[in-house]
């Protein structure tokens, strides 16, 4: 465990490099973005001393390079600055919008990994005839569906046409449904794939054949031999599936009217507040950075032959 150990602490020493170029390229990107803020959020009747005091008011005035240090060191005292739109600490704005979009991608994980891995192994088990053709052709059109358009698909169908869940919004507690189908059913594509490609990898090596000449059951040669060893690959695309979901469920956010950080991160980049689409992209590389340290340990935990 000394060895896993320090490898997490270099890790995160590592990760604080990364950190503080996502924040300058992050910083710096803004800048660039045409449009004036300060004319944003002053509206466009407002006179030119109206905006040039919200200018100063949100520090645009002053150079780049100082910008950039109050940033920093606001952020080394865990200060992401105030939101220029509601006048608020980012930190209560995500901190508000973060709990709606971490149930959201654990749903969706959770139904991309259950229904991934079952419809990869039964793939795997029966290579070759009708039902492996069918599943893997499910799982490319999977893939290959926009995500939006699928949202909409699912709008229409069963809050549109049957009525029988809410279209939009967090009001009730059937509301995840549709926006977890949604990024659910390009989870389980993806992880049925690898299922399929791992557990084949797997199916043909020496240690299966034994098992079977031995009499062991199927499901015991399936489970315990076939599928805990092909499930190190499988785990990587679970895990980077839910940090891709926790920054790329922007879009069904945005259609499905979920109230998490991917819509605040839409609004923020339309309304040109910059402190709340840098404290966003910043969380986003810290979730990303813990999310690796935590798989790293997961895999020593599923598979004790590996070692840091």
């Amino acid at each position: 465990m000394r060895g896993t150990t320090a490898h997490i602490v270099r890790t995160l020493l590592l990760s604080l490099i990364t950190l503080f170029g996502v924040s300058v390229l992050i910083f710096l990107m803004l800048r660039v973005l045409p449009g004036d803020p300060a004319r944003v959020l002053a509206g466009l009747d407002a006179s030119a001393e109206q905006v040039e005091r919200i200018r100063a008011e949100l520090g645009l005035d002053r150079p780049l390079v100082s910008q950039y240090w109050s940033f920093l060191t606001g952020l080394l005292q865990g200060d992401l600055g105030t939101s220029a739109r509601t006048s608020r600490p980012v930190a209560l704005e995500i901190a508000a919008r973060m709990p709606a979009t971490l149930t959201l991608a654990a749903v969706s994980t959770l139904i991309g990994a259950v229904a991934g891995i079952a419809a990869g192994v039964v793939a795997a088990v029966r290579r070759g005839t009708v039902v492996d053709h069918l599943i893997s052709s499910v799982a490319v059109m999977g893939i290959s569906m926009p995500v939006y358009w699928l949202g909409l698909l699912l709008i229409l169908l069963f809050a549109v046409t049957l009525g029988w869940l809410p279209a939009a919004g967090a009001d009730e507690p059937t509301s995840i449904v549709l926006p977890a189908a949604t990024l659910g059913a390009f989870s389980t594509a993806l992880v049925s794939r690898m299922t399929r490609a791992s557990m084949l990898e797997v199916l043909g090596q020496d240690y299966i054949r034994t098992a079977q000449a031995k009499g062991a059951p199927p499901r015991t040669v399936i489970v315990k031999h076939g599928l805990r060893n092909a499930f190190i690959p499988v785990l990587t695309v679970i895990s980077l599936q839910f940090g891709a979901l926790l920054g790329g469920a922007v879009l069904t956010e945005t259609v499905f009217g979920w109230p998490g950080i991917g819509r605040l991160l839409v609004d923020s980049i339309n309304a040109r507040d910059f402190p709340v689409v840098q404290g966003l992209v910043l969380v986003y590389a810290l979730l990303f950075v813990l999310l690796n340290v935590f798989v790293d340990v997961l895999y020593v935990v599923v598979d004790p032959r590996i070692r840091y």
